[in-house]
């Protein structure tokens, strides 16, 4: 029996007891992020986590997760900025940000667009209500459709990165593509020290429907204080959904294995004329408060394209941050392979 009144006995006793009560994956940071956005958000509040189920099955059409209606936040005026870099013009910025040029124009007081300067800060008009189509330009300049981003969560990773999971709900009529996030951090005076982008992980995103994102900061500033959601873009897919064959994803289950969570189903190409051509499955598992804590995409294996009325069995494997995920949500997607 070890004898903990010796000291160097229980320091190590203490040293190991610290060890086992780390936690598996990365910390959860709770600042709560602003979002900009069209439409207004609905953000999750923090109730005590519910005990996991071992085996979780979720309907074919995955419910959006409920949120409780007394977390409505303000959503915040500070305008989204940007400093003209080398090489950019007025119309390649109007571009980036999806907003027209007249209106980027008018906001920031520029008569001639050819008189930019390195380093000038320019004001982005998000939230353009109409789309206009720029003389010169074969199509028109795209303008974010009114969708919301929800169930934000920030992750400190084991190498000292800042992890950004959140997700994309289309609550327009339209089928979305093309769909744009940005988070930047700020510091407690509000000032932005660092953004990053990332396009929602599904190509399409029928309306009702929703696609996980992610963003990686590699290095985030010790200062950060508070994190802001920005959509840049969002637009209708118009012709593009007809390249895309109607997959439906059935008997899925999911449940913990070991360290991680492991999801299984079967994918349907319900065309009635259209063989799909590679699956594309994407896993998004959540925590009690509804946030996202890890998403996944693979592709189905299956011996050659899938044909009308055929299925496939997937399975696939995801790693999560906190404690086994109390939902999950499957979306399968496919287009007309190319001939």
């Amino acid at each position: 029996m070890l004898d903990l009144n010796i000291p160097f006995i229980r320091c190590i006793f203490l040293a190991m007891a610290a060890l086992i009560m780390l936690p598996a994956c990365g910390e959860v940071i709770t600042p709560q992020p602003t979002v900009v956005t069209p439409s207004t958000i609905a953000n999750a509040p923090t109730p005590a986590p519910a005990a996991s189920t071992p085996t979780l099955f979720p309907t074919a059409t995955a419910p959006l997760l409920p949120l409780a209606a007394t977390a409505t936040p303000t959503i915040t005026p500070t305008p989204v900025t940007h400093v003209v870099q080398e090489g950019e013009t007025l119309l390649s910025i109007a571009y980036e940000y999806g907003v027209s040029l007249q209106a980027l124009q008018a906001v920031n007081g520029i008569e001639n667009p050819l008189l930019l300067q390195i380093g000038q800060e320019l004001v982005i008009p998000i939230g353009e209500e109409t789309t206009e189509t720029t003389p010169g330009l074969l199509l028109p300049t795209p303008t974010p459709l009114p969708f919301s981003v929800q169930a934000v969560a920030f992750y400190e990773t084991p190498v000292g990165g800042l992890e950004c999971l959140g997700e994309i709900t289309n609550t327009t009529a339209l089928t979305l593509t093309n769909v744009l996030v940005r988070v930047t951090l700020h510091d407690g005076t509000g000032a932005a020290l660092i953004s990053g982008d990332a396009f929602a992980a599904a190509d399409l995103i029928p309306s009702g429907s929703r696609s996980p994102f992610r963003i990686l900061f590699t290095a985030p500033p010790a200062t950060w204080a508070s994190p802001q959601v920005t959509i840049i873009r969002g637009e209708a897919a118009g012709a593009i959904a007809a390249a895309y064959v109607p997959i439906t994803v059935t008997e899925v289950e999911g449940h913990p294995a070991d360290s991680q969570f492991q999801v299984s189903g079967i994918v349907r190409n319900d065309s009635a004329e259209q063989t799909a051509g590679d699956v594309n499955v994407i896993v998004t598992t959540y925590d009690a408060q509804g946030r996202v804590t890890g998403f996944r995409q693979g592709t189905v294996e299956s011996e050659g394209p899938l044909a009308p009325g055929a299925t496939a069995p997937f399975t696939l494997l995801l790693t999560y941050h906190g404690d086994a995920p109390t939902d999950f949500n499957v979306i399968a997607q496919s287009r007309i392979p190319a001939e």
